[in-house]
């Protein structure tokens, strides 16, 4: 698993999770790593922005949002049974396919759980930095429109996004 954010044309840090569950605890930890930094990278260039997540109960747990508000980061509200119109989904299928596509034998990394685990943060890293381009980021960015307007239109169902 790997936690990631992106903006406009740029995008975060890649964190890979080796645990095999994830709490709200562990959620911030990730939030601390890779969102931080990013965050004040965004409000010094957009002015006020709003972090998006779902509505996944470790981003709305109670630590979670005091996180938040502690970091001065709004939040945008999610009601529950909305589709999912984030871009870093996107993001999360074309890194799959471009980690397949770079590393076709990863399948048969040797070693035990914790080497296997480090090449594949080192392999997903890699194919973030250099395979997830601003050009891709901008065209998700520029799609939301048609997004929400497919939703609409939609009435809340599927739609080709």
């Amino acid at each position: 698993m790997v936690w990631a954010c992106i903006w406009g044309r740029n995008k975060g840090h890649l964190i890979p999770i080796f645990e095999k569950s994830i709490d709200r605890f562990v959620y911030i930890g990730i939030l601390e790593d890779g969102l931080v930094d990013v965050w004040q990278e965004v409000e010094d260039t957009v002015g006020d922005p709003i972090f998006q997540q779902d509505g996944a109960k470790i981003h709305t747990a109670r630590d979670t949002m005091a996180w938040f508000a502690e970091n001065h980061i709004q939040v945008m509200e999610w009601p529950p049974t909305s589709p999912d119109l984030n871009p870093i989904d996107h993001c999360s299928k074309r890194v799959k396919e471009k980690l397949h596509q770079r590393f076709t034998n990863i399948h048969k990394t040797m070693g035990g759980p914790d080497t296997v685990r480090k090449h594949l943060a080192e392999a997903f890293n890699q194919v973030w930095a250099q395979d997830i381009e601003a050009e891709f980021l901008e065209r998700l960015w520029e799609s939301l429109p048609n997004r929400v307007a497919a939703v609409l239109d939609g009435r809340g169902w599927y739609t080709k996004y």
